[in-house]
C-alpha cells in the first residue's frame, strides 16, 4: 500500500526534494492528506480477495499428507504467512502433475511457482501439489494406478483442504498439466459437488491412442522432416507396435501404465461437465495437438461448445508453455513461460474462486 501511495503523490506533486516523495509544493499537501486517510482507513477494512497480481507475498510451503484409500500420499500446501491464525477462509487449488515417475512435486515447482504461486495474489489463495502414488515419499505405485484412481487421489487432497479452518470448502478448483490435465476434466466431470471448476494445460480431449500417436507424428516431422500427413501414417503403426508390446510384454514401468490406461476415453468426462472448464493448448506442443483436441472437442459438442467450457491456444507456446518452436532441442531452462498462460490462468482464478 505504501508503494501506491508513492506513485500517486509523484503524480500528484512534482517538486520533491532529493527524491523525497514526503515533499510537495503547499497547494498539494491537501492531496497528499487525502491519500494519507484512504490509506489509513483501508488498514482498518475488513479481509477480502484481493485482485489477482504479481505481487511478492510471504507465503509458507508446508509439508503435508493425507490419505486416499489405502495409500497415504505426501504434497507441499502452499498458504498465506500466518494464515492458522487468522479467522479468514480463502479459495484453494488442488494441482496435478504431469505422467511417469519424472513428474513429482520437485520437477514441477518451478511450473508451479511461475504460473501460479508468482501470479496469483497468494494472500487471498492456496495451493496443494502432491507426489502420485509410489513417487517420493507417496506410497502404492504410480504405473499400477488407472486416471480415475488419480482422479480419486485429487478428490482426496481436496477433502483434506476441506479439514482445514482456513480453506473456504465451497471454493476449491483443480488444475492439472498434461496427464493432469485428463485428471482434471475426470475431476470436475465426477466430482461438481467438491470441484467448482479446474484447468487443464495440455491436457488432450482424445484418447491416449491419439495422444502417442500425436508424440510420434512430432517426432518424425522433426526428425525426418516428414509431412504431417505422412508422419501420421508412420506413426500409426509406431503406435500400433507400441501398445502391442505394451500389452504383451509390459516390461518397463511406463508400459506397465500404458496397459493400465491404454482404454482411456476423455470423451464421456467432457461431455459431462456442468462445471467451469478452461482448455489450454500450446501452439507448438509436441505431444498434445491443439488441432486434434478442438477438433474431438467439435466432434463431443456438434452443436457448438458449451460456455462453461473455454479453449485458449496460446501462441509460440509448446507442451510446457515455454516459448520454443516444434522442434527445439535441448534445454528450455532459460525460456520463459508465455505470459498469455500466465493470463489465462489468472484471469479464471480471478473470476472463479476471487469472485
Amino acid at each position: 500500500m505504501l508503494q501506491t501511495i508513492v506513485f500517486e503523490t509523484r503524480w500528484f506533486g512534482r517538486s520533491f526534494s532529493k527524491g523525497s516523495w514526503l515533499y510537495v509544493v503547499p497547494y498539494k499537501k491537501i492531496a497528499l492528506l487525502f491519500l494519507l486517510i484512504i490509506h489509513i482507513g483501508s488498514l482498518n477494512a475488513a479481509p477480502g480477495p484481493t485482485a489477482p497480481s504479481g505481487s511478492a507475498v510471504a507465503i509458507d510451503r508446508l509439508p503435508i499428507s493425507f490419505k486416499s484409500g489405502q495409500y497415504t500420499l505426501q504434497g507441499k500446501l502452499l498458504v498465506p504467512k500466518h494464515i492458522a491464525q487468522t479467522t479468514a477462509k480463502i479459495p484453494a487449488i488442488v494441482f496435478c502433475v504431469g505422467s511417469g515417475a519424472g513428474s513429482t512435486t520437485s520437477s514441477y515447482a518451478s511450473f508451479v511457482d511461475s504460473l501460479f504461486t508468482n501470479q496469483l495474489p497468494m494472500d487471498s489463495v492456496a495451493i496443494l501439489y502432491f507426489d502420485k502414488r509410489g513417487i517420493g515419499a507417496s506410497e502404492g505405485k504410480w504405473h499400477t494406478a488407472d486416471f480415475e484412481s488419480r482422479a480419486a487421489d485429487a478428490k482426496a487432497a481436496a477433502d483434506y483442504l476441506q479439514s482445514l479452518p482456513f480453506i473456504d470448502k465451497n471454493r476449491i478448483a483443480i488444475a492439472g498439466h498434461s496427464q493432469g490435465g485428463w485428471i482434471t476434466q475426470i475431476c470436475v466431470s465426477k466430482y461438481p459437488e467438491t470441484f467448482v471448476g479446474g484447468i487443464s494445460l495440455a491436457g488432450p480431449t482424445f484418447n491416449v491412442w491419439e495422444q502417442v500417436r500425436n508424440d510420434y507424428t512430432s517426432t518424425l516431422m522433426c526428425k525426418e522432416q516428414l509431412t504431417e500427413e505422412a508422419a501420421r501414417q508412420k506413426a500409426t503403426k509406431k503406435t500400433k507396435v507400441t501398445f502391442l508390446v505394451a500389452t504383451a510384454l509390459p516390461v518397463k514401468p511406463q508400459w506397465k501404465q500404458l496397459k493400465v490406461i491404454g482404454k482411456f476415453e476423455p470423451g464421456k468426462y467432457l461431455s459431462n461437465i456442468q462445471r467451469s472448464l478452461l482448455l489450454i493448448f500450446g501452439e507448438n506442443d509436441a505431444l498434445v495437438s491443439p488441432k486434434y483436441s478442438l477438433a474431438e472437442l467439435q466432434k463431443l459438442y456438434p452443436g457448438g461448445i458449451p460456455a462453461n467450457i473455454q479453449t485458449a491456444t496460446i501462441a509460440g507456446a509448446n507442451h510446457s508453455f515455454k516459448l520454443t518452436d516444434l522442434c527445439h532441442e535441448g534445454s528450455t531452462k532459460g525460456i520463459p513461460y508465455a505470459a498469455a498462460t500466465k493470463n489465462q490462468i489468472r484471469d479464471w482464478v480471478r473470476i472463479n474462486l476471487l469472485k
